[in-house]
């Protein structure tokens, strides 16, 4: 007989779990679309940066 996972029986790890006094911050999933807007202007103001050196 197969076994089947039940996903409501377990709860879930955030991906990102923050607590700094009253400040508690959790991020879920991966923001894939966040990450790479920030890599691609991180890439390119690092061009910008040291281009002229």
């Amino acid at each position: 007989m197969p076994r089947t996972l039940r996903t409501t029986d377990h709860e879930t790890r955030p991906f990102l779990e923050i607590r700094v006094r009253g400040l508690h911050l959790t991020v879920e999933h991966v923001p894939h679309r966040f990450l790479t807007l920030i890599t691609t202007l991180g890439g390119a103001f690092a061009g910008v940066i040291w281009y002229p050196r």
